[in-house]
């Protein structure tokens, strides 16, 4: 038995982290540098190994080593259905029944209830990209990213299980009745009882039946479920059940008077007996339903049984779908994320020379950190979670700027290289330490708030902070410290091309809140006038048509968007390609209003695909029911087109309640974020945090609806990637502010000023790398990625703006309302964590 706990790579995994959190604390508690030196290199290798490990399957080493296969075909990371297409299952809504068994007829309610129940058994933790909607009055389309087809088969179970559960109980002679009544069914009746039958495997595999009459009422039924977990190691192919207070109460009730030991009581789940076991004593609040085959089938029972159907699905089709952004948008993001990603590295290498090489070590860990940690937790990457990417990226190039701007003081000052490294790193751990807390902050709240591609997003970016730490405070630390030991670090250089000077930013904070104010009021006038008109149809929903073909004929998804791109429509309309039993499909997604002369957005798109491809010119002749030609009224032969067109309405994909929670949740976060930068710095400074976020993306908003873009899924993870790179941006500012206060002395005006000066070059540096990162996503990424990184690159310029003549300047002011001492304020914060540290 412990052998084969030992090999189960949970298990592994589990042991892994512990020890990685062993050395972690060995490596904090040291004092002795090298001693540091060692652990941290201990550290950094490990997790560098188990994040390869975590990309590249163990069975698949050997052919990468070999170059059989190259590493793009043997990864175990998994795309989202915009990048990679999947899977789409059409579900049918059935009626449901009232206790009189009666049919109750589907209504709206109920199928959003569906849809909730769906979404909840398929993607419990947020990590997978589904696109679930509902279609016409009675039917759901799921789709799912990189499905095999035994993946789909499992999938289509966990859709169609209602997970009614109920306790049953027993017949005390069951064994003589239940033999009878299998026997002669007809005339041995035992009122109140019905027959079942019990299949159960032995520990030699050997399956036995066995016949059982259980009541026909329920004693206790799911709805008393609080919670359900699969079990492991010794216990696999069980589920721990427990029950709500309520449950409790009937459970005891029920087995406290049933005979102990010899009476029993029947686990019965959707009319299929899995176990009738003995009960030995008093139940309560917890038992145990065995009978599954592994705990891939216990985990799927869990979740079914947590999120039961009140109305039961059918699968209705199957379809094979292509990636919703196109594989020419697809093909031409990565390409121009990579050539912007390079050009980022290309830049800190020459800026920094030598301590650049180290800055491009820590960005390659920090990446493959992030890419192992998905891989290993089965995390998908979706358009949203590449926005968390990016702006991971940002924030640790971010951290190693910080780190090496300090470290160009420190050497002015006349320090040696390896005092300097130290000063460096301890200078800059507050900012980074706050800036990444911060934006972590706001993560973690997304993840536990709110739903959908914002989980996908915070997962991304929570991973991709705790490796821009990891890789900037430990791993290139290390490096420097290897090279110092060495004697290799003898002298470093930087390039310098932004000079020192004393710009007197806080001065100009009337135009700037003038400027400010002018382009959100601009921004929210043109959100007011432009309406509903400024909502894609992910917001709004509309129609879906389905142009079906047959015989190997199709119509290039590309060339199909790129007609749809030039017709003048109520709103943008995307393209998908799929595949079915029948054969190839092309679906569009778009608005179903009346655009001109009484035509609709679907009329249009119809009429311009068929003048623009022959293929769905084609056109045959209609039969009748003996196979022979129709004729119209004048003799000629009835004819139709070749493919097969459908049109249904679609439901918006970001329906109210995605808003709603995703909203909520950033507003949690912002109020966290509060709460914090209080306590590190002084409410001052949380208010300018506060307003300069509010600030960017209203102003964000406001540009990108008035350059006629229409907001959608892509905008969510835009302007929450703007949300984290203000925070950021914000905080480092405020630190160098709250250092300088603490020890330069002068006006609290100039002294600002100078903070603001000194952390203006880091400012400039992060944000044009990641400008230019964007920038040629923008030129080179497709269309279908223009809107997203345009809005970033606006966010970047905002951000940037604010974090210098408005957040700064709000603190400022507010300090001055208050008539407070904002220096006072903080030395004394200070002197009360230097005194009671337990409290900071």
């Amino acid at each position: 038995m412990f052998a084969s706990l030992f090999s189960d790579d949970r298990l592994l995994t589990f042991l892994s982290g512990l020890g990685l959190l062993a050395l972690f604390f060995w490596y904090f508690a040291t004092d002795f540098e090298r001693k540091k030196r060692n652990i941290g290199t201990i550290i950094v290798v490990l997790i560098a190994v188990f994040s390869l490990l975590s990309i590249v399957p163990k069975g698949k080493w050997g052919d990468v080593l070999t170059g059989k296969t190259p590493i793009s075909e043997a990864h175990n990371l998994k795309g989202g259905i915009d990048l990679i297409g999947g899977s789409s299952f059409t579900l049918r809504v059935q009626p449901s029944t009232d206790a009189n068994g009666s049919e109750i007829p589907v209504s709206p309610n109920a199928v959003q209830q569906a849809i909730e129940t769906v979404e909840s058994r398929l993607n419990a933790f947020g990590t997978a990209d589904l696109l679930i909607v509902a279609q016409g009055s009675d039917r759901i389309l799921v789709q799912m990213p990189g499905v095999t087809p035994e993946a789909a088969a499992r999938v289509r179970s966990i859709l169609e299980k209602v997970a009614k559960l109920e306790l049953k109980i027993v017949h005390s002679d069951t064994r003589s009745l239940a033999n009878k009544v299998a026997a002669d069914p007809e005339n041995e009746i035992v009122p109140g009882y019905e027959l079942k039958t019990l299949q159960d495997e032995d520990e030699d595999g050997k399956i036995t039946t066995e016949n059982i009459l259980i009541k026909r009422r329920a004693a206790l039924d799911g709805s008393y479920v609080k919670h359900a977990q699969e079990l492991y190691g010794p216990y696999e192919g069980k589920l721990s059940v427990e029950l709500n207070n309520d449950g409790a109460t009937k459970m005891f009730d029920l087995t406290k008077n049933m005979r102990h030991g010899s009476d029993r009581l029947a686990i019965v789940l959707d009319g299929k007996v899995l176990s009738a076991p003995t009960v030995q004593s008093s139940l309560s609040q917890r038992f145990e339903i065995s009978g599954m085959k592994d705990a891939a089938e216990a985990k799927a029972l869990a979740a079914a049984l947590l999120n039961p159907l009140k109305n039961p699905l059918i699968v209705d089709e199957e379809r094979t779908v292509s990636a919703t952004l196109g594989k020419e948008t697809v093909s031409q993001g990565i390409v121009a994320g990579m050539a912007g990603l390079g050009l980022t590295l290309i830049f800190v290498l020459i800026y920094y020379r030598f301590a650049g090489m180290i800055a491009l070590i820590g960005l390659s860990l920090n990446i493959l950190i992030l890419f192992g940690t998905m891989a290993m937790f089965g995390f998908t990457f979706t358009l949203p979670g590449i926005a968390g990417i990016i702006l991971t990226i940002g924030v640790a190039v971010d951290a190693n700027v910080l780190i090496y701007e300090r470290l160009r003081e420190e050497l002015a000052h006349g320090k040696s290289v390896k005092a300097a490294i130290s000063a460096a790193y301890e200078k800059a751990f507050s900012a980074i330490f706050d800036a990444n807390i911060t934006t972590l902050l706001t993560a973690l709240i997304l993840f536990w708030r709110a739903s959908g591609t914002v989980k996908g997003f915070a997962i991304t970016l929570t991973i991709g902070i705790l490796a821009s730490m990891l890789a900037a405070l430990l791993c290139t630390r290390v490096l420097f410290w290897w090279f110092a030991d060495a004697g290799i670090l003898k002298k470093l250089s930087f390039m310098n091309l932004i000079p020192k000077n004393a710009f007197q930013f806080l001065s100009q904070r009337k135009f700037a809140f003038s400027v400010s104010a002018v382009l959100i009021l601009a921004g929210v006038s043109a959100v007011g006038i432009k309406g509903e008109k400024a909502l894609g149809i992910d917001f709004t929903g509309g129609a879906q048509l389905s142009f079906q073909f047959a015989d190997d004929t199709r119509v290039d998804q590309a060339a199909a968007q790129k007609v749809i791109n030039g017709l003048k429509l109520t709103k943008v309309a995307t393209t998908q390609e799929e595949q079915n039993t029948t054969g190839e499909l092309l679906t569009v997604r778009c608005a179903n209003n009346t655009v001109t002369e009484g035509k609709t957005d679907p009329e249009i798109i119809e009429e311009a695909l068929r003048n623009a491809f022959p293929v769905l010119q084609l056109q045959e002749n209609v039969l009748d029911d003996e196979g022979q030609p129709k004729l119209a009224g004048d003799n000629s032969p009835l004819m139709q087109y070749k493919y097969q067109m459908a049109k249904e309405t679609i439901s918006a994909s970001l329906g109210g309640e995605f808003l709603t929670t995703a909203i909520w949740a950033l507003l949690i976060g912002l109020i966290a974020i509060l709460i914090y930068i209080t306590i590190r710095f002084e409410f001052s400074f949380a208010l300018g945090a506060f307003a300069a976020l509010f600030h960017d993306i209203l102003i964000c908003l406001g540009i990108i609806v008035f350059a006629g873009q229409e907001l959608s899924l892509i905008h969510v993870g835009a302007f929450l990637t703007i949300a984290g790179y203000s925070i950021n941006d914000t905080i480092v500012v405020f630190d160098r502010i709250r250092e300088d206060l603490r020890t330069r002395r002068g006006d609290v005006e100039d002294v600002m000023n100078h903070a603001i000066n000194s952390t203006l070059s880091r400012t400039v540096l992060t944000s044009l790398t990641t400008f230019v990162a964007v920038l040629v996503l923008y030129i080179y990424g497709g269309s279908a990625l223009k809107d997203f990184s345009f809005s970033i690159m606006i966010g970047v310029l905002v951000g940037t703006y604010s974090s210098i003549f408005i957040a700064s300047p709000i603190v400022y002011i507010w300090s001055k309302l208050r008539g407070a001492n904002l220096r006072r304020e903080l030395l004394d914060a200070n002197l009360e964590a230097e005194v009671n540290p337990a409290k900071s």
